[in-house]
């Protein structure tokens, strides 16, 4: 029934700060924008913002949690660079660049909602 996620919509409290955190900081590139709605050019699985109050308009508020229930995880040619580049716009890298026990190298840091991103090796 289910075998290929195709998209991934973050409910967010501050659209403009997320906005400028996704775009500005983690320098995604925006694919189209409406209201307070943003998708961005990742290739294969879509990656979207949405305002949560306005987000209403697919289901009830009652619905939504409070934010921070999100790991993302994301490859990149090299962690230890990513991660530096990443404190060097401000961002806090709470854990790593390490290696796990399984040998994979990870970083991790929290968008302004509290969302969990994790960087890996490709």
């Amino acid at each position: 029934m289910f075998d290929k996620l195709f998209a991934n919509c973050l409910l967010v409290e501050d659209f403009e700060k997320s906005l400028e955190f996704y775009r500005d900081t983690l320098g995604l590139e925006v694919n189209s924008q409406e209201g307070k709605f943003a998708d961005f050019k990742l290739e294969g699985t879509s990656l979207a913002i949405f305002q949560k109050d306005e987000a209403t308009s697919m289901f009830p508020g009652n619905h939504m949690g409070t934010g921070g229930g999100v790991v993302l995880g994301f490859q990149v040619d090299d962690v230890e660079k990513a991660c530096a580049d990443l404190k060097g716009k401000g961002v806090d890298i709470f854990e790593g660049p390490k290696t796990t026990d399984w040998g994979q190298t990870v970083g991790y840091f929290k968008d302004p909602d509290g969302n969990i991103w994790e960087v890996s090796n490709k």
